[in-house]
């Protein structure tokens, strides 16, 4: 199937080559959002906000890692 989707993983030659059948099946040509890509570009910013992250808890100290630990627990469902 043609694909010109230049930020999925699966596209190759502009062609998209899933590898399961049943999600080359529901794959949508040409468009961001398919519902079986695997962005290149989502990643790479995944990784770089990861290291911002990482660079400014670095800096903190211990009083502000444990505030920043109890919120992030405030956050999550029980």
């Amino acid at each position: 199937m043609e694909c010109a989707n230049k930020h999925c993983y699966w596209n190759f030659y502009d062609q998209c080559c899933h590898e399961d059948e049943h999600a080359y099946d529901k794959a949508t040509p040409n468009e961001l959002d398919c519902p079986v890509s695997l962005r290149k570009d989502f990643e790479s910013q995944f990784f770089l906000l990861k290291d911002e992250v990482d660079e400014l808890v670095k800096r903190r100290n211990f009083k502000e890692l444990i505030q920043i630990k109890k919120f992030i627990e405030m956050q999550r469902p029980k």
